[in-house]
């Protein structure tokens, strides 16, 4: 009997509960009929991630070191993307390797550069990109015999083309979207029967893409009900299914943009820059992209153009991520913020400006309201070594958010206002996510149960007979069947795996080659 999770990025039950009450899809609500499952909450921020390794570690961010894509550098004043080699952690499937089975991982979101496991992994967006628009190109699986396969027998490929973005989310790139989600399935099941493996990890990411700009219109209905319709493949095998998510989607009713209240509180100085200047001329990337796909050049550009050149070119919303750390004034300084919230302080940890800067911050923030509706934008502040927790907690960013529910947090600058009642998104984040259990292991409860996210990892090793690491995080759930072996048998615990002995020699050359080729490194 294999185990098969099925990862749905920002899937949540509000979200599709109309669809399944509609019979929209009727796979889901078998399973959820026959299985047990509820709510998972994620870790903050509530984004891919941290979450799709919080999920696969059992961990919080505070044992992984990672605590969103990217890490604002405030010594040397610059955004640093993190890719698979930078978590300080192995994951499930390495405990799986080391009790004598065999895993398949594809699609999981922070796993490029792919590394060796006894079975296969196949990296998946958003991280193994070349950039905004290009699909990667070179080793994206290991063995190599996997890639081979999928690109041979499948047309498998990363990313769609066209890719959605807030320019381009018309008839095609959905399309190319959903096709990308078959594909998903079709490589799952071909992998499945080629490979054998014991268990198996397969991710669905571009339904949140379509999520975000479509929030529940009928792009994302189309994309859920593909999921449904290849879901009873495996359902009819006989196997454990677990489905899950790394978070959820919530209607985004108003955006709070974070950078522009920081500035306006004086707790951040911008220096003017050149993407200003093209963005009140009217050039802005959505414009520039719209007129290469209407010439049928995006390709060309993508190649042709250095990044760091289109990225000068701001997004109608403003100016975002490292063009916003590029533009400030550090010397006038003293706080900036990520989207969906981590800020970074500017003063020395300990002295009197940093702890007063944060009390203020602290304060402030809850009391932030939509002038018009009254609606308050965050609801709690804390501070980020004392919210994660671990040997890296102190590495945290210097503050976390969270969000109130309809509200995206954006780091964009170089608006009027700091807040506003549309942005790019239609759907944006939330940290009620989703778990279901089904297959012989398990209970048929429906969704009564709750759950945090690194619960997932424990759970699934003591389903398959394998002792849990003392430095996970998690619980294993209790949603096993009566008098099936999981529930009869006490959980064993074991020590933990150091990633020092499990990590290949070329994984610090890939961290390299990959910050080259994001434009990283000179």
């Amino acid at each position: 009997m294999t185990t098969i999770v099925l990862g749905i990025d920002g899937a949540n039950w509000e979200m599709i509960r109309p669809w399944l009450e509609d019979g929209e899809l009727p796979n889901l609500q078998q399973l959820i009929e026959s299985g047990v499952g509820g709510t998972s909450q994620s870790c903050l921020p509530p984004i891919t991630v941290p979450n799709w390794k919080c999920y696969s570690t059992g961990k919080n961010p505070g044992k992984l070191d990672v605590f969103r894509f990217d890490t604002i550098d405030t010594e040397t004043q610059e955004l640093v993307f993190h890719d698979s080699n930078d978590f300080k952690s192995v994951e499930l499937w390495d405990y799986l390797n080391d009790a004598g089975y065999t895993a398949g991982v594809i699609n999981k979101p922070s796993t490029y550069p792919p590394r060796k496991i006894d079975g296969f992994i196949v990296a998946g967006g958003p991280d193994a990109a070349d950039g905004e628009y290009r699909s990667i190109q070179g080793q994206y699986a290991t063995p190599e015999h996997v890639q081979e396969f999928l690109e041979s027998e499948l047309d498998y490929s990363i990313h769609p083309s066209p890719i959605l973005n807030p320019a381009d989310n018309g008839t095609e790139e959905i399309e190319a979207a959903l096709d990308l989600i078959e594909n998903r399935f079709e490589a799952a099941e071909a992998l499945l029967e080629r490979e054998d493996p014991d268990f198996l990890h397969m991710t669905i990411f571009y339904n949140m893409v379509l999520q975000h700009y479509f929030w529940t219109d009928d792009p994302v209905l189309q994309a859920w009900k593909k999921i449904d319709t290849h879901l009873e493949q495996f359902m009819d095998e006989g196997h454990n299914i677990i489905l899950m998510s790394d978070h959820g989607t919530d209607y985004v009713e108003s955006v709070f943009y974070i950078n522009v209240w920081l500035e306006e509180n004086d707790y951040v100085t911008y220096a003017e820059n050149i993407d200003e200047h093209l963005r009140k001329l009217g050039i802005t990337r959505e414009r520039a992209l719209a007129y290469a796909k209407k010439l049928n050049v995006v390709e060309l550009l993508a190649r042709v153009v250095p990044e760091s050149l289109q990225k000068i070119v701001p997004w109608e919303e403003g100016v975002k991520r490292d063009r916003v750390i590029e533009a400030v004034d550090w010397n006038e300084t003293n706080a900036v913020a990520s989207g969906q919230g981590p800020i970074y302080l500017t003063a020395e940890p300990g002295t009197e400006e940093y702890e007063e800067t944060r009390r203020r911050l602290i304060a402030e923030l809850p009391n932030v309201r939509h002038p018009e509706t009254g609606k308050q934008f965050v609801t709690a502040v804390h501070r980020g070594e004392e919210y994660y927790d671990g040997p890296y907690a102190d590495n945290a960013p210097d503050l976390v958010l969270e969000q109130n529910s309809e509200v995206h947090v954006s780091d964009a600058i170089g608006r009027d206002e700091w807040y506003g009642e549309e942005g790019v998104w239609k759907g944006g984040n939330m940290p009620e996510g989703i778990f279901l259990a089904n297959g012989p292991s398990f209970r048929e409860d429906g969704l009564t149960e709750r759950a945090n996210i690194v619960d997932l990892a424990p759970t699934i090793l003591h389903s398959m007979g394998v002792d849990i690491p003392t430095d996970m995080d998690g619980e294993v759930l209790n949603i096993f069947a009566t008098g099936t072996d999981p529930e009869e048998r006490p959980v064993q615990s074991r020590d933990p795996i150091d990633k020092s002995d499990n990590q290949e020699e070329t994984a610090e050359r890939g961290v390299e080659e990959r910050l080259e080729s994001l434009g990283y490194l000179e």
